[in-house]
C-alpha cells in the first residue's frame, strides 16, 4: 500500500506541478492563551515556522496545496519545558485572480511537550491558578479546518495568511493563525 501511495505522489508531483518553501510566524491559540506570567495574551506573539508546499493544478480554477511545516516554539522558554509542533495541511486553492488564491482545507497538527514535571503558578483573570507540567513527553494530534488567502507579489514571492480552527466539531475548539512569506522554486 505504501508503494502505491508513494508512486501516486511522485507521479502527481511530476505532472503540471511546482513547489515552494517559506518561513513565517505562527500564533498558537492567540486569543485564548497567555504569553507570559503576567497574563497578557498571545495575540501577536508569532512563533517562527518553516514549510514546504506543493502546488498541483486541479480542474475548475482550483489547485491542490499539500503543505508540511515545523514550528520553532521560542516564547515559552520561561516555563522550562520543550515544545515542538509539526503539521500537514491538505488545502485546496481557488484562483480568485492569477495572483490571488483563496485557500481552504483540513490539517493535522502534532504537538509534543516534555519537561521535568512540577507546578507553575500563573495569573488567571484577577487571581492566580496552578498549572502542572508533565514529567514526561506527551504528544497530541489535532485536526483543523483551514481558511486563508495567498497573494503572489512577483513570479517568485508570495505572502500567505491562514486561520486554523482546531477541533472544529468539539465544544473546545480554538483558533490559531499564521503569516508567512513563500518562495516559489
Amino acid at each position: 500500500m505504501l508503494k502505491i501511495i508513494t508512486s501516486t505522489l511522485i507521479l502527481l508531483l511530476s505532472i503540471n506541478s511546482y513547489s515552494l518553501v517559506g518561513a513565517g510566524g505562527y500564533v498558537p491559540f492567540g486569543f485564548s492563551t497567555q504569553k507570559d506570567a503576567d497574563g497578557s495574551r498571545r495575540t501577536f506573539s508569532f512563533e517562527p515556522y518553516i514549510f514546504i508546499n506543493g502546488v498541483l493544478r486541479a480542474p475548475y480554477n482550483h489547485i491542490f496545496l499539500p503543505e508540511l511545516g515545523y514550528v520553532f516554539h521560542t516564547s515559552e522558554k520561561y516555563d522550562d519545558y520543550k515544545k515542538s509542533t509539526m503539521f500537514l495541511l491538505l488545502d485546496l486553492g481557488y484562483m480568485l485572480r492569477p495572483n490571488l488564491v483563496l485557500r481552504y482545507g483540513v490539517g493535522i497538527f502534532k504537538t509534543s511537550i516534555s519537561s521535568d514535571g512540577g507546578a507553575v503558578t500563573l495569573a488567571n483573570g484577577s487571581g492566580t491558578s496552578t498549572y502542572y507540567r508533565p514529567n514526561e513527553s506527551k504528544t497530541t494530534y489535532n485536526t483543523t479546518w483551514n481558511l486563508g488567502i495567498e497573494k503572489s507579489w512577483t513570479r517568485n514571492y508570495a505572502t500567505k495568511f491562514e486561520l486554523y480552527l482546531f477541533e472544529p466539531i468539539s465544544s473546545k475548539r480554538d483558533i490559531s493563525y499564521s503569516l508567512s512569506l513563500a518562495y516559489y522554486l
